[in-house]
């Protein structure tokens, strides 16, 4: 049981933990319930495991933490809504946050496939061309005393070259489709997509844009559960995966310490936007941070998401053009010389 509950998990888990509190039942009478209910093998070992600690006198979080299974900051925040005595609620922002989650991935995956399906439909067109139409025109050129050369000739022989070797490519072609599918369809995958995003130059402003929405959406249910900003901030520094946003926030936090009130050392870190900024310090005179930090995860999250889309609106349209040319210049390299052939012949 070392694989971490993947979003999907974690919203049935910490939803269904909610209705049960909000119905006054009990978290040990809860997770007895849905023991009984639960028929897949490797979530019956879990509740198994989260219900005999809670009945040698343990609390959630301590069963939470021996099935090593959910997400370091869920265990915090459930530790924290037993001890303030608002379960309930931390465990219907959880449901909430790790729902924002799951429809930041899929929006993410929703962007990509349609550009990676274009570029697949790109590559077979060429070799279409190259390994069944090219040998065509060879053909022709032979039956008129004549061997392709230049361009069309260099075309001919890669093509003849990929029918050679096409079980080695599509042993290739096999293996990227086995690392989609692992990278979207497992948790470590996603980890390791997630670690390739945060270093690629294209997706710099996206990661960042997640990584605020991250904290601000953690920062306002660490405050509406009854933590104070400087603990909060303790907390999301483990929770946000950004180096840079992380050092930032280890700043931040330092600065409190030293007596900076939370509104400038957020501001001085420059973790947000200016507007951010001035949302935050209204918030905090006004008392109503929790909110203001949940708009700014709602902002974050819609920018992040026009980030991708916009990288994505001009993939599409790179790749179409791309394909038309090549398959012109290839036509060409052809066609243009038949022609000249067939002009001296006539």
């Amino acid at each position: 049981m070392n694989n971490k509950l993947n979003d999907g998990e974690m919203i049935s888990f910490c939803s269904q933990m909610a209705m049960i509190l909000h119905s006054g039942i009990s978290a040990f009478e809860g997770i007895s319930m849905m023991l009984d209910e639960q028929k897949n093998p490797r979530g019956h070992q879990i509740l198994e495991t989260i219900y005999a600690e809670m009945e040698q006198g343990g609390y959630l979080y301590d069963g939470m933490e021996k099935a090593e299974v959910f997400p370091e900051y869920a265990c915090q925040m459930v530790q924290l809504g037993e001890n303030s005595g608002r379960l309930d609620e931390v465990m219907q922002g959880l449901a909430d946050y790790y729902s924002e989650e799951e429809e930041l991935y899929q929006t993410v995956r929703s962007a990509v496939s349609y550009p990676l399906f274009m570029l697949v439909m790109m590559l077979g067109v060429l070799a279409v061309l190259m390994m069944k139409v090219m040998p065509v025109f060879q053909s022709v050129f032979s039956s008129l005393g004549m061997e392709m050369s230049g361009p069309a000739g260099a075309v001919l022989r890669m093509g003849q070259a990929m029918s050679r070797y096409s079980g080695i490519l599509l042993g290739l072609l096999a293996a990227l489709l086995l690392l989609f599918l692992w990278i979207s369809r497992t948790q470590k995958g996603r980890e390791k997509a997630a670690g390739w995003v945060r270093t690629s130059r294209l997706t710099g402003k996206f990661t960042q844009k997640t990584a605020q929405y991250r904290l601000a959406s953690g920062m306002s249910m660490c405050i509406r559960s009854g933590l104070d900003p400087e603990r909060s901030l303790e907390l999301m520094e483990k929770l946000v995966d950004d180096r840079e946003i992380s050092q930032k926030i280890g700043g931040c936090v330092e600065r409190m310490r030293e007596g900076v009130f939370f509104e400038e050392a957020i501001v001085e870190a420059d973790i947000f936007g200016s507007m951010h900024n001035r949302m935050i310090r209204i918030g905090q005179r006004t008392g109503s941070l929790d909110q203001v930090m949940g708009e700014i995860a709602r902002l974050c999250q819609k920018e992040a998401s026009e980030n991708i889309w916009h990288k994505i609106s001009m993939i599409e349209p790179t790749v179409v053009i791309v394909l038309a040319v090549l398959v012109g210049l290839i036509l060409l390299s052809v066609m243009l010389p038949l022609m000249s052939i067939m002009a001296q012949i006539g």
